[in-house]
């Protein structure tokens, strides 16, 4: 990511990728990522170091205008800008132009009576609801949101196992069980992966295996373990039933429906950097050459 420096407007980015093209997100999800950096912010101070420039420039009080604008390459990478104006982040300002959740001013009318013709008894303004939330609850809840803890592995394995069995199905072919084993030696690799920073397939022919890989410059952000599933059944569309292919791009999928897999295991690591990697792993390995016209049914409707 890169700035423009354009010294006319504020400038807020936001960066996300993964592997599933189809993957889209809200303006909402930018914001929020950003506004979320309030957690790391001291009112009432000059920061020594801007680590929260993206919240300071949503909340600038001088700013009046905005505009937004996302590309997407044809590889996934989503970029947001948005521009401000006019600017914020100015050195020696910010205790000024940055006030705390809840510091609203309002200006007092001229005439504290109540309104004519209005009963006496009855207060000229309502009083707020009781189930409403303060801005100050709203920003603690935003808070809260990104500082959620990872989805839980034993819910992402059930995830994984519930996609690939519904995918099997629809292809005639037996369910598969979970193997913890597997899971394990799945996310040695997903760990080693992160090391490497790169995709890249285990040496060894005892079980099959697919990867997955997901980044965003949220790092908070989270998927399911039916993510990976569905991105890898997404091959089909590319997939010849009945004959043997005569290049393997599709090979993410076959070994989801592999008609002799029995057991799978799925590890997931993430790095500090955002970088999510999924390893699945099958036994019975699949994608056996000479095999695919009978071992990969087509759907069943």
């Amino acid at each position: 990511m890169e700035y423009s420096h354009n010294k006319n407007y504020g400038e807020n980015i936001y960066c996300g990728w993964t592997t599933d093209t189809n993957t889209k997100i809200k303006a909402r999800d930018c914001v929020d990522r950003w506004y979320s950096e309030i957690s790391q912010f001291s009112f009432g101070r000059e920061p020594e170091v801007l680590k929260c420039g993206h919240f300071t420039q949503i909340v600038w009080k001088t700013t009046k205008e905005l505009g937004i604008g996302s590309a997407k390459s044809k590889s996934g990478k989503l970029y947001v800008v948005a521009h401000y104006h006019p600017p914020g982040n100015f050195s020696n300002q910010f205790a000024k132009n940055v006030p705390p959740p809840g510091a609203l001013q309002f200006r007092k009318t001229n005439n504290s009576e109540a309104p004519k013709g209005s009963n006496n008894n009855v207060p000229a303004t309502s009083p707020p609801q009781r189930n409403s939330k303060n801005i100050s609850e709203i920003a603690s809840d935003l808070v809260n949101k990104f500082k959620s803890t990872s989805i839980s592995g034993e819910k992402f394995e059930e995830e994984f196992l519930r996609a690939h069995n519904e995918y099997r199905k629809n292809h005639g072919v037996p369910p598969v069980k979970l193997n913890k084993k597997l899971c394990k030696y799945a996310e040695e690799w997903a760990k080693t992966l992160v090391k490497k920073g790169k995709m890249e397939h285990r040496d060894q022919d005892e079980y099959g295996e697919n990867i997955f890989y997901a980044w965003s410059s949220n790092p908070n952000f989270e998927i399911t373990g039916k993510d990976p599933v569905d991105k890898w059944y997404s091959e089909i569309k590319d997939h010849k039933f009945g004959k043997e292919p005569t290049n393997l791009g599709t090979g993410h999928f076959t070994q989801v429906i592999w008609e002799d897999t029995q057991e799978i295991g799925v590890g997931m690591a993430r790095s500090k950097e955002g970088q999510i990697y999924v390893v699945g792993n099958y036994y019975p390995p699949g994608n056996i050459v000479g095999s695919f016209a009978q071992k990969v049914r087509p759907p069943i409707n």
